[in-house]
């Protein structure tokens, strides 16, 4: 019965299915239909309200734990024995070569030739030694001022020899040397058609020696002390001898802040020209005492020298006193002092002066009788520091250079003596210094003099204003440049007919620069007087104008 339900089922389905089937056919060949689509179907979901609210317990219970508990301390031993390391061994750098020796020779338009050598010793912390010998000629014309050109042939001859040894807090050291210096007497006075130039020269030989021996305790409890005695002898061409010895020693010591100390030394000269022979000798004695703030610094001493020159005997006692206060942290110093001393006018440091100085003159020593002034000292920036000061002296016997004749048939007035004069001199000076690296240097330092005479019109020879200027850069290490300015004032001269007669004021300008090849050679050029600028450093002596040196310096 159910399979027959189910055929019948079966085929009503099917008949109802190929019915369909028919009549779909017929319609489709009946109508026509034509479907655009504009774009593809988005298919979206409208916006869902939510309820924003949060399901909150509140617990009207509220349980405050309270309990005790306790800890048992038991510790735990542990054992660790590390592994010894053994010491660690820096290799030891090798020492850079200091190269303290050198030679240096040069040729130029008047220098024939320049010849130096430096020897020294290797490094060594107990001694080092060594010796220097130096060697310039010159065999130049200069023009006079009747424009007639003149040979003035000169040479420098320079030897020595020297050494130190260091011991415990205490050093020795010594030098031996010899100088000569040959000049010619090229100025003359020309006024005179019949006066002839002089061939005369100068030769002034110099043999000296020293010796000194010091401590370098930096202990306050020690005592230091320093000992020192020097000697020369010194002649020319023309009979002049001198021959010095000296002695000096002194010690300091502190006794808390203060620091005290005292010098005692003794000076002989003995002296011959073709006029005579004259001994002079001084005695020097100096107590001092030091005394150190936290801002300030105080100096209290007497000078105490007995001057047996000759047959004149005298006895000078001169206030020594110093006293500076720090304002602002080594920016502004201001500072006063007072001071008095003998000068000493050995034919050693006249000549030096001026080579030209005749042999038969006789020499007494200048006396600064008083010198009391003030300044102030600092530094605008770690870069740049600054000096200023002002004094006032009372001077006797300053000596002074003047022309004077030397052969009556044939008066050149080409030789120099000395006039000596008791004056007053008012000094301002000022000193500035820029140092941004080891490599760029900038100095400048200048000084104003007026001098108030008592017998004669100028002081002769001394100029009015000293300006002196140094710059020196190095770029790179390989290129090292320098260059230095000389400014002198106007400075009187007395004229063989006894009037005054005014030398004009100068600038010197001089250039340098050098090559460094290499750690061991290096080319050096030397321009000087680049101006060209005509002058007389002495009446009737005029220099050098422009000229250039050039050469090789080798290190080893």
């Amino acid at each position: 019965m159910r399979s027959g339900i189910k055929y019948i089922t079966i085929t009503l389905c099917a008949s109802m299915f190929l019915m369909a089937g028919s009549h779909t056919a017929a319609q489709t060949n009946e109508l026509k239909k034509e479907v655009q689509v504009v774009r593809p179907y988005e298919p979206s979901i409208s916006d869902a309200n939510k309820i924003n609210l949060q399901p909150k317990i509140v617990d009207t219970i509220k349980v405050n734990p309270n309990f005790t508990y306790s800890i048992v301390q038991r510790p735990i031993e542990t054992y660790f024995t590390p592994t010894p390391l053994s010491a660690a061994r820096m290799v030891s750098e090798p020492l850079p070569d200091l190269h303290m020796s050198y030679m240096r020779v040069g040729l130029g338009n008047t220098a024939l030739p320049y010849a130096e050598a430096y020897l020294s010793s290797n490094r060594n912390k107990d001694n080092l030694y060594g010796a220097w010998v130096k060697f310039f000629n010159t065999n130049s014309k200069l023009e006079l001022t009747n424009n007639l050109k003149v040979k003035a042939p000169a040479s420098n001859i320079d030897i020595m020899a020297f050494g130190k040894r260091m011991f415990n807090q205490k050093i020795l050291l010594g030098d031996i040397g010899f100088t000569q210096n040959n000049r010619t007497y090229y100025g003359y006075f020309f006024e005179n058609p019949a006066l002839t130039p002089s061939n005369d020269k100068q030769s002034i030989n110099r043999f000296a020696a020293n010796l000194e021996f010091k401590t370098t305790n930096k202990d306050s409890a020690s005592i230091n002390y320093h000992a020192q005695t020097n000697f020369y002898h010194l002649t020319d061409r023309y009979d002049l001898q001198e021959t010095m010895i000296t002695g000096l020693f002194n010690l300091n010591k502190y006794f808390g802040q203060e620091q005290f100390g005292g010098e005692i030394s003794f000076t002989h000269y003995g002296r011959s020209n073709p006029t005579g022979s004259k001994n002079n000798a001084l005695l020097q004695i100096k107590p001092w005492a030091h005394f150190f703030g936290d801002q300030w610094h105080a100096y209290a001493g007497l000078n105490i020298i007995y001057d047996a020159n000759g047959n004149v005997n005298n006895t000078y006692f001169f206030p020594r006193a110093y006293l500076s206060y720090d304002i602002v942290s080594h920016y502004i110093i201001p500072y006063v002092e007072i001071d008095g001393y003998v000068q000493e006018n050995s034919y050693s440091h006249l000549l030096k002066q001026n080579p030209w100085l005749t042999s038969s003159i006789d020499t007494w020593n200048t006396v600064y009788k008083l010198m009391v002034g003030g300044g102030v000292k600092g530094k605008f920036s770690p870069t740049v520091s600054y000096h200023v000061n002002a004094n006032y002296s009372i001077i006797d016997s300053l000596g002074l250079m003047v022309n004077i004749n030397f052969d009556n048939n044939n008066p050149l007035f080409n030789r120099f003596s000395l006039l000596y004069e008791n004056t007053e001199r008012t000094t301002v000076k000022g000193e500035i210094a820029f140092e941004p690296s080891k490599s760029f240097q900038v100095k400048l330092n200048g000084a104003f003099y007026q001098y108030k005479t008592q017998k004669i019109s100028h002081p002769w020879h001394l100029p009015d204003y000293e300006i002196i200027g140094f710059i020196q850069y190095a770029f790179r290490n390989k290129l090292k440049l320098n260059a230095e300015v000389f400014a002198i004032g106007k400075r009187w001269a007395k004229d063989p007919n006894d009037s005054p007669i005014r030398l004009k004021e100068y600038i010197d300008i001089n250039l340098g620069a050098e090559y460094i090849y290499n750690k061991r050679m290096s080319i050096f050029v030397c321009a000087n007087n680049i101006t060209g600028a005509k002058y007389q450093l002495w009446y009737l002596y005029p220099t050098q104008r422009f000229n250039m040196l050039a050469g090789v310096s080798y290190k080893f």
